[in-house]
């Protein structure tokens, strides 16, 4: 009988790049944490300063993956989320968000929704979306 070679499924020991279930369990429960953050804005009993002390304590053991992950959170389908998510980085108010913020909201490619989110957001942290000249409208008038 011929024997196959089993190389193509022995993990190679050498090559340690790959995710481990530890890792893979950190981000989970880091997912969930910014989930339940994300639910904890919908909740009327909380209070602004609470709300605040959760997003630093966050913030402070995430780092700025914590605040990426709350901009990637701007793509739920649910509005009502959405909303929340906007209350959130307008609460953390970090500069780390000005500029992924700005390029989610002049990203024609993303939903109007996104878009509109994204400058809200800004709006509230107090910064200004500048349009540019090539996004106004030009209008062409043939003369007979």
């Amino acid at each position: 009988m011929e024997r196959r070679d089993a190389r193509l499924f022995q993990q190679d020991a050498t090559n340690n790049e790959g995710w481990n279930i530890v890792e893979l369990e950190s981000h989970r429960r880091f997912r969930q944490k910014v989930n339940e953050l994300i639910h904890l804005t919908t909740l009327t009993e909380i209070t602004t300063s609470e709300l605040q002390q959760a997003l630093q304590q966050c913030r402070e053991e995430y780092g700025p993956r914590f605040v990426t992950q709350l901009v990637r959170a701007l793509h739920q389908e649910d509005e009502q989320e959405r909303q929340a998510v906007v209350a959130l980085l307008v609460l953390l108010h970090d500069a780390c968000t000005i500029s992924p913020l700005q390029r989610l909201a002049s990203d024609k490619r993303c939903p109007r929704s996104i878009r509109l989110s994204a400058s809200l957001a800004l709006a509230g942290m107090g910064i200004m979306v500048e349009r540019t000249e090539d996004s106004r409208r030009v209008r062409l008038y043939a003369i007979s």
